[in-house]
């Protein structure tokens, strides 16, 4: 069931706008309930408060969608039912991807298998939007089903007229959060494995910049670099360090040649900023932040006639491009202590996986926590098409804590307990893989 939501998340449109996505989740989530309901008594309490916190973040944004919140306003709302579907998508990914994670014992195993699905999908994506750059092929009037279902230009259209190539993923941004997921999942499939993260690592940060995302180059890119550094021999270390070079350096190359169609000057603008107009802050986040920010548009019109409960789940016809944003737009100040209290509670469920999850998974989960908090000052990294599934699917692997784990006596020290995540990952002769991150957490892991 895992393999399926993550391919139903690189699905196309299957009419107007509904998307494979959201079938499948339908469809998923109605199946676990109705075979493992009984599982939902063992739901961590720190699961069910996120569940609760999203749902009032729903009822809230509903009671503002009553009467005719934007009338006077100047901008016509996006729509309901978008709005819902934001909103009531990521509780049904995590009950589904709770009572399937919980039905099963091997919890490594699921991560493994998620993992594996999504790095090979983001490769062919890779490929697709390569592809693209290239010249004309039959991907020219494939990839449209994938990007909308009303038939005007997308923004994955608008964007590749700037040397930007997303694949199947309609916004960049879109692309950069998924894409920084996918190297942060190969790192740890593949840490011990130099060549072959090498070569994925490769493949994927070439996706990566031909999307020209921030996100990407900003958050993703270091995240994984730094796991690397931490949880990996220095073979991988070194490898990934000079891997990665050689690509910048060719990416470059290639970008600043004449009429090239990569978007060399996006990117050799953010490498050299020199000759910017305005602040760093301003620079670095296409002016959403620091002076003229142009989320401050957004933002006022709210101040200016529904601060404390926004304009409901319609929202307006203006670019969020952040997760924060769209809570204030949505829900107004509630919404944003709402958003804030989400990402709090996801950090306690992180801190919460350092007594029980084996160090590479917990590595694993402090990058998803970190793309997802860091990345969502730029797009709604938990609400956002294709990504919401994505992330709340690792959420339920890598930061909900099994009922074995919980079941066990307080008396019991973790050193002496097996490792939840990290079975199947021995060497030849059948002994479980350590690394010297993994020594020392063990060495000064306490007793829970």
């Amino acid at each position: 069931m895992m393999v399926l939501l993550i391919l139903a998340a690189f699905g196309p449109y299957i009419g107007p706008g509904v998307r494979t996505e959201q079938v499948a989740v339908v469809a998923v989530a109605a199946l676990a309930f109705l075979t493992r309901a009984h599982l939902l008594a063992s739901i961590p309490p720190l699961v069910t408060l996120l569940i609760a916190l999203i749902a009032t973040y729903v009822a809230l944004a509903g009671f503002a969608s009553l009467g005719d919140p934007t009338a006077g306003v100047g901008y016509k709302p996006v729509g309901l039912w978008a709005g819902l579907d934001n909103l009531l998508l990521p509780i049904a990914v995590l009950v589904a991807g709770y009572l399937v994670a919980t039905g099963t014992a091997d919890r490594a195993r699921l991560i493994r298998v998620a993992a594996m699905t999504l790095v090979v999908l983001l490769a062919l994506n890779t490929v697709a939007a390569y592809l693209t750059l290239l010249g004309p092929s039959p991907l020219d009037e494939l990839l449209p089903r994938w990007w909308n279902s009303s038939g005007q230009t997308s923004t994955a259209e608008r964007a590749a007229t700037m040397g930007r190539y997303s694949g199947i993923f309609n916004q960049p941004a879109e692309a950069g959060v998924m894409y920084s997921l996918g190297l942060i999942a190969a790192v740890y499939l593949l840490r011990h494995r130099p060549l072959r993260l090498a070569a994925i690592g490769i493949v994927l940060a070439i996706g990566g910049l031909l999307t020209a995302s921030k996100i990407f180059l900003l958050i993703g890119l270091p995240i994984a670099l730094w796991q690397t550094w931490r949880g990996a021999p220095w073979r991988s270390r070194v490898g990934s360090v000079l891997a990665l070079g050689g690509v910048l350096v060719v990416f470059d190359y290639q970008a600043r040649q004449p009429d090239s169609p990569i978007g060399g000057v996006l990117l050799d603008a953010w490498f050299n900023p020199q000759g910017r107009k305005g602040s760093l802050l301003s620079f670095y986040t296409a002016s959403r932040l620091g002076e003229n920010s142009t989320l401050a548009d957004a933002a006022g019109l709210v101040f200016d006639h529904s601060p404390w409960f926004g304009f409901g789940l319609g929202g307006i016809r203006v670019a969020y491009d952040s997760a924060w944003v769209e809570a204030l737009v949505m829900a107004g100040v509630f919404g944003l202590l709402l958003q804030g209290a989400i990402m709090a509670v996801l950090v306690a469920c992180w801190l919460q996986t350092r007594k029980w999850a084996d160090p590479a998974a917990v590595r694993f989960g402090a990058g998803l926590v970190m793309v997802v908090v860091a990345g969502s000052m730029g797009l709604s990294t938990l609400t956002s098409n294709r990504v919401t599934t994505v992330v709340w699917l690792l959420i339920a692997l890598l930061l909900v804590r099994p009922p074995a784990a919980r079941q066990e006596p307080a008396t019991t020290p973790a050193a002496a307990r097996p490792p939840l995540v990290a079975q199947g990952s021995g060497d030849r002769g059948g002994r479980p893989r350590r690394d010297a991150g993994e020594q020392r957490a063990r060495a000064v892991r306490l007793p829970v």
